[in-house]
């Protein structure tokens, strides 16, 4: 008899229990993908991307598969965040050198998403690419077109000059990558509004900024993107430091 009081409150004890993949996700990734790094991985937009490479001459394939739950997703907005790791991806790999990215062709049972992304029949999401100091100009506009595309846009002002801010999601090591475009005001206006809003990013305003240099801003998505920025546009990487 008292065993199976033990035993049902051992039941119920579990029943109330989270999963592993909620109480301790760092643990269940651990042990469900031991394989992996800390690299291979990227929060992005309440997604879990897992990234895969595969090199081949210099170039890099990138594989990734968004996940829930621990689980695979195509829940809404998994294309978009799977984007967002990529972009963030290549930066960080590539550094000043602007990453160079094959057009997108569909594999296997899959089908091409846009210019550079494709899918495959598991519903992965794949891009090819590469580092090189020097890339075709239509290459660099179409990249940069689609790679800020996917960047939180807002409005902020310095001075009583409007600007648009636009942030992408932090990346696996850090790295943070802001776009300042004011309407009006100097450079100089602009890296005051830069790190005002970097010191308000970071906890106890430690921060190092990596980079700081001329930007532009570019429309559509769609079409041969236009550039509609002045000379005071400018793009900041940055790290929150401890």
């Amino acid at each position: 008899m008292k065993l199976s009081y033990i035993l049902f409150g051992l039941l119920l004890l579990a029943g109330c229990m989270q999963p592993l993949y909620e109480s301790d996700y760092p643990v269940y990734r651990q042990y469900k993908y031991w394989e992996s790094a800390d690299r291979d991985w990227q929060e992005v937009d309440h997604f879990q991307i897992q990234i895969y490479r595969t090199h081949y001459d210099a170039k890099t394939a990138l594989r990734l598969v968004p996940q829930r739950k621990g689980l695979p997703s195509t829940e809404s907005g998994y294309i978009q965040a799977a984007q967002k790791a990529a972009f963030n991806l290549m930066s960080a790999e590539c550094g000043t050198k602007p990453p160079a990215i094959d057009a997108a062709a569909a594999p296997d049972n899959g089908r091409k998403i846009d210019r550079f992304f494709y899918q495959y029949a598991d519903a992965s999401i794949g891009v090819t690419f590469f580092c090189r100091p020097t890339t075709s100009q239509e290459s660099d506009l179409f990249a940069e077109q689609q790679k800020w595309s996917l960047a939180e846009r807002r409005w902020d002002d310095i001075s009583g000059i409007r600007a648009f801010v636009d942030t992408l999601p932090v990346s696996a090591d850090g790295r943070r990558q802001m776009r300042i475009r004011l309407f009006g005001g100097t450079k100089n206006d602009n890296r005051k509004l830069a790190r005002r809003i970097i010191k308000d990013t970071c906890p106890n305003s430690n921060f190092r900024i990596l980079s700081d240099t001329p930007g532009v801003d570019i429309v559509p998505v769609g079409r041969f993107p236009e550039i509609v920025s002045d000379e005071n546009v400018r793009i900041y990487v940055f790290n929150c430091t401890p």
